[in-house]
């Protein structure tokens, strides 16, 4: 029975990606990011539905004779304008904060009971406060209905989703008997 969780939780952590391209059932073409429908998907990273757009080896993208220098400025710009993501950033902040609080949990000036509910606590707020977020996020692309927030929900979305992650890590490590135990085969 726990080979057949243990494969379940594997095949389901595994990533999917597009398998056709070009297929949008509402006929759009170039649809941006979020979409206007549930299938929204973009495994080429250029904020452009899969199911909108050609397979990237049928894309024709030349830059022809006619076109300016600002054209072509603009096309390189476009290319580099992705989101930038704080995965580092968030890491070391977190792990050097744990740390303080783990040297002044052994040097008792606070209680390891404290610690661990310290760190309980922001995994729980990061945890509602992405799931949130990610609520916010589905009703857009789900249902067309756009929350006004003041600012990019997507961004803080993920952007908390790394400092959960981070956390869990830690949690994870705490209770790393408890989870050897109940994968022992």
């Amino acid at each position: 029975m726990k080979k057949i969780i243990l494969s379940l939780l594997l095949l389901i952590s595994i990533p999917t990606t597009a398998l056709a391209w070009d297929d949008c059932p509402y006929g759009e073409i170039n649809c941006p990011y979020p979409g206007d429908c549930s299938r929204y998907i973009d495994t080429d990273g250029d904020e452009i539905c899969d199911h909108s757009q050609p397979a990237p080896e049928d894309r024709n993208i030349e830059i022809t004779n006619t076109q300016t220098i600002e054209d072509k400025n603009l096309i390189a710009n476009n290319k580099q304008s992705a989101t930038t993501y704080h995965l580092l950033p968030i890491s070391l902040f977190l792990i050097l904060v744990y740390f303080i609080t783990h040297i002044l949990s052994k040097k008792k000036i606070i209680s390891v009971v404290n610690h661990r509910k310290i760190w309980n606590f922001l995994l729980l707020i990061s945890f509602l406060i992405s799931g949130l977020l990610g609520i916010f996020l589905i009703i857009k692309i789900n249902f067309g209905i756009t929350i006004p927030l003041p600012f990019n929900t997507l961004f803080w979305h993920v952007e908390i989703g790394i400092a959960m992650f981070v956390i869990s890590i830690f949690h994870t490590l705490w209770h790393w008997a408890y989870f050897k135990r109940m994968f022992k085969i």
